[in-house]
């Protein structure tokens, strides 16, 4: 029986690879030269997890295709993903490739981290972005435990340990800690953009502050990013004027100015660039991978609005 439900498995998941080849033409010659392509690839929702995102990059980064256009709609989400896409984007930028961010409704906190690696950033007047800042929550049901019988007899380490458990409300103590890591991550996210916008910062304040772009420091751009980085929402309009998007426009715009970046000459292709079908089935083979989305929500430090 063992054997049957492995030869089945092992079955199914040659089909999902014939398919796939089918679909991508994979081994085939393209018609098409990379030199006028540009490859897409999709953030679309909450960031979870970072592995399809950072894996699509770096095929983009040791291809031969010149230029990738990120196309977002996605409020955030967990931090340490949001870093990892980031820092895979600034690798396809030393190696000379050309990242380009389009925004659509919605690309926010880290999502906007995201973005900030690019090389430029196009946004519609109305998206939602910006949302710099950082969110920890965590539940608290001291109350209903109280009222159905349910008390937490707690044998621990160090006094921070239990930390958040839901038994009871933090100490004092425990929100300065957890308010400490909450300003410490913070700072990373201020960090990631002022590196990723210096030159268009610095540029701007040059004028207000009568000095050359060169000699803006860092702790000038961070003065003047702070009032606007409380993790409130800003408009794609807002956001240019402030220097945060390079231009508005829209999808097509992107496409045209990630082109005009990368010097490719006549009617750039866009080919979307997606996880194949036999990656996006074994993933999902993976135990309590639904399950795991759905609890992480909540539970982690998070870049993410709304």
């Amino acid at each position: 029986m063992v054997i049957l439900v492995g030869l089945l498995f092992l079955s199914l998941v040659v089909v999902v690879f014939a398919v796939q080849h089918a679909l991508t033409g994979t081994g085939a010659t393209s018609l098409i030269s990379d030199g006028n392509e540009i490859s897409l690839v999709e953030i679309q929702g909450p960031i979870y997890e970072s592995d399809d995102l950072v894996r699509l990059i770096k095929r983009f980064r040791t291809g031969s295709k010149k230029a990738l256009l990120l196309r977002i709609d996605s409020p955030g989400g967990v931090v340490a993903p949001s870093q990892e896409v980031y820092s895979e984007i600034l690798k396809a930028r030393e190696d000379k490739k050309i990242v380009v961010a389009s925004m659509g409704s919605l690309a926010a906190s880290g999502a906007y981290y995201i973005a900030s690696a690019c090389n430029k950033i196009v946004a519609n007047p109305g998206t939602l972005t910006g949302s710099i800042g950082v969110i920890f929550e965590l539940p608290e049901a001291a109350g209903l435990l109280k009222k159905i019988g349910v008390d937490y007899q707690v044998v621990k380490s160090g006094k921070f340990k239990d930390t958040g458990s839901i038994s009871r409300p933090m100490t004092p103590q425990e929100k300065a800690y957890i308010q400490g890591t909450i300003n410490e991550v913070f700072n990373q996210f201020l960090n990631a953009v002022i590196d990723g916008r210096r030159k268009v910062l610095q540029q701007k304040l040059s004028k207000t502050l009568g000095k050359k772009a060169s000699a803006v420091t860092d702790l000038e751009i961070r003065s003047y990013l702070l009032p606007y980085a409380d993790g409130r929402v800003l408009t794609g309009q807002k956001a240019y004027e402030l220097g945060l998007v390079d231009q508005l426009g829209d999808y097509e715009d992107a496409v045209q100015l990630t082109a005009d970046l990368a010097g490719i000459k006549g009617e750039p292709t866009v080919r979307l660039d997606r996880p194949s079908p036999v990656e996006e089935f074994l993933k999902n083979m993976t135990p309590f991978s639904t399950l795991k989305s759905m609890f992480q929500n909540g539970c982690l430090l998070e870049y993410r609005a709304f």
